[in-house]
């Protein structure tokens, strides 16, 4: 029998081609996760979008795509999922910030908070926790 209970703390690492035909397999992930702490749908939905439109950024703005790897980290703690997403590249594309912009606005509409780094690497921590419906 399996527990439903969510643990402490358990982490889940994938690493993916900078290739956006892997973006889905980052999303299934997401949601199988944020599924299995209790998320609703509309959460699950939040998460998943969170998740599309931060390797849709690393895919589009990672210098060395091809053959390039990223890395997604999903941690759960009780009743929040922490999502680390890393590319070991600088991003030399990020001189716009209307483009940088756009997507953390779009990220952080699906979030309750988000911590992002670029430079010589590219992070971004997104953070999503359950809000249980006081009856």
């Amino acid at each position: 029998m399996t527990s439903t209970t969510p643990h402490n703390q358990d982490s889940i690492v994938l690493s993916l081609p900078i290739n956006p035909a892997y973006v889905s397999a980052a999303r299934l992930t997401a949601s199988s996760i944020a599924n299995r702490i209790g998320f609703g749908i509309d959460e699950i939905e939040d998460v998943k979008m969170a998740v599309s439109e931060a390797c849709t950024f690393v895919i589009r703005n990672a210098p060395n795509a091809e053959g390039g790897l990223f890395k997604i980290v999903f941690t759960v703690k009780n009743e929040t999922i922490e999502i680390m997403i890393e590319c070991q590249q600088s991003f030399p594309k990020i001189t716009p910030e209307e483009e940088l912009g756009q997507a953390l606005m779009i990220i952080k509409n699906f979030t309750d908070e988000l911590i992002i780094s670029y430079g010589e690497t590219f992070s971004a921590k997104l953070i999503k926790t359950h809000k249980r419906l006081e009856l």
